[in-house]
């Protein structure tokens, strides 16, 4: 437990504190850190390779989705036309800057796209660690935000926030709890953005938290969203990669699987797997349609218990 020394007299006198003192203090108040205490600025992403399977082409996405993530692509490749027509740079200089915020809810295939940019631009993709990016120390987050644009420089990647809602939503007024650090943190966010040169993809599932000043520096908003029943059934048979083992009817899968996105698809058919997998002869392996069609109300159990009972219904198996 917490404890502060108190010098009256010469005479040292130790007060307790509750056990959450600490942590309200650094929520009133964050601390700086002791000059003994610096540290280096630690490895606040993971650097990805995109592989062939995320090409584009091959992502099964709404086609407006698919529309827009490639004209964003093409004002890259053709900058060198839109300057000389348009003269381009005299509005904006940074000819390779581009930022595009994906939103929508989760598994809806905003990391893969994500993946598939990278991919099509020949570059890596440095995904950012939120939990690594936030410090309770001040001033230490605007140095880990820094740190994510110079490793993507460094690395020439494409620089991916994923989920950091924080960070992108609107700036705190004065006088709250911590106002000066988390406003801070928005402003270094927002000057690294306007001085980096390369493309940006940020995700949220609150797009509507934004920060107005935020918005305007996104060229491209791009909504991903629940797939539609022939995406169902596309996703159904990519995720079920050997057919001559699957007994199933894809469209009746489809019309089950309402509802549902395609990560939890991708869950189910892998669960299917496993389920038909279990002989201790491989060449009896199969998955059938009973095996998936369990998978599928277990999915939606596990989503209906998440969203308190409110999970979309429909299908066959009335659920």
């Amino acid at each position: 437990m917490p404890t502060r020394t108190l010098n009256r007299n010469a005479e040292a006198t130790e007060i307790e504190l509750p056990p959450d003192a600490a942590t309200a203090d650094d929520h009133r108040n964050p601390p700086r850190r002791r000059r003994n205490e610096q540290e280096p600025v630690p490895d606040v992403g993971l650097l990805l390779q995109p592989e062939p399977r995320h090409e584009l082409d091959k992502l099964i996405l709404h086609a407006e989705v698919k529309t827009d993530i490639l004209a964003g692509l093409r004002a890259l490749e053709i900058r060198a036309d839109l300057d000389l027509i348009w003269n381009l740079s005299a509005i904006q200089p940074q000819e390779g800057k581009c930022i595009l915020n994906f939103y929508g809810p989760p598994g809806t295939g905003k990391t893969r796209a994500a993946l598939g940019i990278a991919l099509r631009l020949r570059k890596p993709l440095y995904q950012v660690d939120y939990s690594a990016v936030i410090s309770k120390y001040l001033g230490d987050t605007a140095k880990h935000i820094k740190a994510a644009f110079a490793a993507a420089r460094e690395h020439d990647a494409v620089l991916f926030f994923d989920e950091a809602d924080s960070l992108l939503s609107k700036r705190v007024a004065t006088g709250e709890s911590c106002s000066t650090s988390i406003n801070q943190n928005r402003n270094c966010l927002m000057q690294e953005l306007d001085r980096f040169d390369g493309v940006v993809i940020v995700t949220t599932n609150l797009f509507e938290n934004y920060d107005p000043a935020l918005l305007r520096r996104i060229q491209r908003h791009i909504k991903f969203r629940i797939p539609d029943a022939s995406m169902r059934r596309e996703l159904f048979a990519l995720h079920l990669p050997n057919p001559d083992r699957v007994e199933a009817d894809y469209a009746v899968l489809a019309e089950l699987s309402l509802g549902l996105s395609g990560g939890d698809i991708l869950n189910i058919c892998v669960n299917a797997i496993y389920a038909g997998s279990t002989d201790a002869n491989p060449e009896r392996w199969g998955v059938s349609q009973a095996m998936i069609e369990a998978e599928i109300k277990k999915a939606r159990k596990a989503k209906a218990e998440h969203s308190g009972g409110r999970e979309r219904t429909g299908g066959r198996l009335g659920l």
